[in-house]
């Protein structure tokens, strides 16, 4: 079953460690946060003591950072890593040909330019005297290779859709073109997340445990769901970084990541929001609190098996009935905000006007939710509603369980694990609703309406009816392609107001992240997808 873009689903920085981008601020710990506005959460776990960690204590001799992770698929390879936080880490052993920066500039590192000749050719000129850890050089066929083997991984979808490989080419060893079938504005920052990989020596089982990169460190430890371990490398085509060894523990449960920080025991991790105040107060931390353009949502599943099929007052009756404030509050502990429409308000294209449409305008009113669950059939049924298991996700589903209750709906909480919440929330067969998010890593609407429209619950929202479905989707299958800046304007507007209209998903409430940091690091400064360059990170004397 097809599941949803790769490319989109690096989104799943929401279940990574950092964030970054519009909204940031660093608070150090002892004062005051400013309000609830900008914070997040997500995992934590066992973490291992380094030898060389004194709690409090940084040093010009300390050569080690240790960095709580809060998820580990059980593979290296990063074509297989998607919405797993130690994605990051591999970012230290893998380059890629540039990276965005918090403010959405390019980095260049495995390219050094890029021409756009048409909004559909690229030529990219790439970094010469590079070589794999390996050894072998890198040249414009492991560019080519990398791109053919995004786009033909084994049970999983093509990372750029529109790419033509038969027309991508090499014009020489440190120059590529690349050609797309049709213009998509998602893939300038897209491209920050193609990891390389020496085409000469590639094999797809030495890449699940002992990857070979053109990075600054190399793997030099690996045991799943416990740790990874990277050194700085030998032959490194950069500066060499400042710090000689990462460690990078798994970490899944909220207290023991916060335990961890507090006792000195890791440097970096990210902070559950129950705790983000907590945190704020502890010395010898910084504390970075982000807004994500991410909004926590229900979506429904539209297909025959469910109460929902067909029925947008059903889900109205849902999204009516559910406390909005209730779930900011107690979920994130203030530090979320009600969201005024289907996406994350923090998108870089949002405008006022499409904003409180629809139910997003009335708000949480439990009397018009047993009208519209009376009439459309929903009072007295049962239906399930799945979550991936994080604590912020396992609080939003009780909540929602027991404002359904109120309107005469049974809801049974199904909380899964994060090997089989993939495989399960894009099934259209095994469930009702689903407490997931919305988000794009272009940060844009169209890639939020595109994605979430055309690939959700297994694509069910593409074989099923709903108010306006054609229109939705002739509008949502052009949008990424659409460069006029007014036309986009009206497209958006357009699809806002289906969307609220049959509510194929609610957004609950815009969420924020928070990580905290050692205040002896210097260099901490978060990428456009959350991403830390670690190597870029040093110890103070």
């Amino acid at each position: 079953m097809k599941k949803v873009l790769a490319i989109f689903l690096v989104f799943c920085v929401a279940f990574t460690l950092f964030s970054c981008g519009k909204g940031g601020s660093e608070t150090p710990a002892g004062e005051a946060s400013g309000g609830g506005d900008d914070a997040t959460a997500t995992g934590g776990g066992q973490a291992e003591e380094s030898p060389s960690v004194e709690p409090g204590n940084v040093s010009a001799v300390r050569d080690t950072l240790n960095v709580a992770m809060t998820q580990d698929r059980g593979t290296l390879d990063p074509s297989y890593m998607m919405g797993y936080d130690l994605l990051n880490a591999m970012r230290m052993v893998y380059d890629v040909l540039w990276d965005i920066d918090g403010e959405g500039n390019q980095i260049w590192l495995l390219a050094t330019d890029l021409e756009v000749v048409e909004p559909t050719v690229w030529h990219v000129t790439l970094r010469q005297g590079v070589t794999f850890a390996n050894g072998n050089p890198f040249t414009a066929d492991d560019v080519l290779f990398s791109l053919y083997r995004g786009n033909n991984r084994t049970g999983e979808p093509a990372t750029f859709p529109v790419l033509n490989l038969e027309k991508s080419k090499a014009l020489d060893e440190y120059t590529v073109e690349i050609v797309f079938d049709s213009y998509e504005l998602s893939y300038r920052n897209g491209f920050s997340l193609l990891y390389i990989y020496d085409a000469e020596s590639f094999d797809e089982e030495t890449a699940a445990t002992t990857p070979n990169g053109t990075g600054p460190y190399e793997v030099t430890d690996y045991v799943i769901n416990s740790h990874l371990d990277l050194t700085v490398r030998d032959g490194y085509w950069g500066e060499k970084p400042a710090i000689e060894n990462l460690h990078f523990a798994i970490m899944s449960e909220d207290t023991q990541r916060v335990t961890a920080l507090q006792t000195g025991l890791v440097d970096i991790a990210s902070v559950p929001y129950q705790d983000i105040e907590f945190v704020q107060t502890l010395s010898d931390l910084t504390v970075v609190v982000t807004s994500p353009a991410m909004s926590k949502a229900l979506y429904f599943n539209p297909a025959e098996t469910s109460v929902f099929y067909d029925n947008p007052d059903a889900r109205k009756a849902v999204a009516l009935a559910i406390d909005t404030q209730a779930i900011a509050d107690i979920a994130y502990s203030g530090f979320a905000k009600v969201s005024r429409m289907p996406v994350a308000v923090d998108n870089i294209d949002a405008e006022d006007r499409f904003m409180d449409l629809g139910v997003y305008g009335i708000g949480y009113d439990p009397e018009l939710a047993g009208e519209y669950a009376e009439k459309s059939g929903l009072r007295d049924k049962e239906i399930l509603l799945i979550n991936n298991g994080t604590s912020d996700s396992q609080v939003v589903a009780e909540l929602i369980q027991a404002n359904l209750k109120e309107i005469g709906v049974t809801v049974n909480v199904q909380n899964l694990d994060p090997g089989s919440w993939l495989s399960i929330v894009f099934d259209d067969t095994q469930y009702d609703v689903a407490v997931d998010f919305t988000t794009a890593p272009s940060m844009t609407l169209a890639q939020n309406y595109y994605s979430w429209i055309n690939y959700h619950v297994g694509g069910a929202y593409t074989r099923n009816p709903w108010p306006g479905k054609d229109r939705a989707l002739e509008l949502a299958g052009k949008v990424m392609s659409v460069s006029d800046p007014q036309e986009l304007s009206e497209i958006y507007m357009e699809l806002t107001t289906l969307q609220t209209e049959a509510m194929l998903w609610f957004s609950l409430v815009d969420m924020t992240q928070a990580a905290a940091y050692n205040s002896g690091l210097s260099g901490y400064n978060p990428l456009l997808f959350g991403n830390v360059n670690y190597a870029g990170l040093s110890w103070a004397a």
